[in-house]
């Protein structure tokens, strides 16, 4: 393999790693705890954002297994830092511009890079309503 073949096929690697880096390592990432029909337990690392009183997450894509698995049952965990909470997870399609705008605001730098790989247009925003 010649040293050209190799930087094509390192670029690949590159882009994936730092997206990689970009979405678990940068600002707050937290870890969501879904259960899927048959019960097993799932985690998901996640964006969050307060608005207020209220706690957001985000999915870029409609069809997230995570998603799909908040539908069909909503109770989720969220472990924010060394603190975990229930809540009732319910998607909000109609909030897309309003948590778009704040996650670009908390992540900065990071949400740019990644609006300029993956489209917001379809992102569902899920509201956590606290149980407690």
């Amino acid at each position: 393999m010649n040293l050209s073949t190799l930087k094509l096929l390192m670029i690949p690697v590159l882009i994936l790693g730092g997206l990689y880096a970009i979405r678990n390592f940068t600002g707050e990432v937290a870890t969501l705890y879904t259960t899927d029909s048959a019960g097993q337990s799932h985690t998901t690392r996640i964006w969050v954002v307060d608005h207020g009183h209220e706690v957001w997450v985000r999915s870029l894509d409609p069809t997230s297994p995570w998603l799909d698995r908040i539908i069909n049952q909503p109770d989720v965990q969220l472990r924010r830092g060394r603190s975990i909470a229930d809540f009732r997870a319910t998607p909000y399609a109609d909030r897309r511009t309003r948590i778009n705008d704040l996650m670009a605001e908390r992540y900065g730098w990071a949400e740019w890079v990644l609006s300029r790989i993956e489209t917001r247009e379809a992102a569902v925003p899920v509201y956590l309503d606290p149980l407690s």
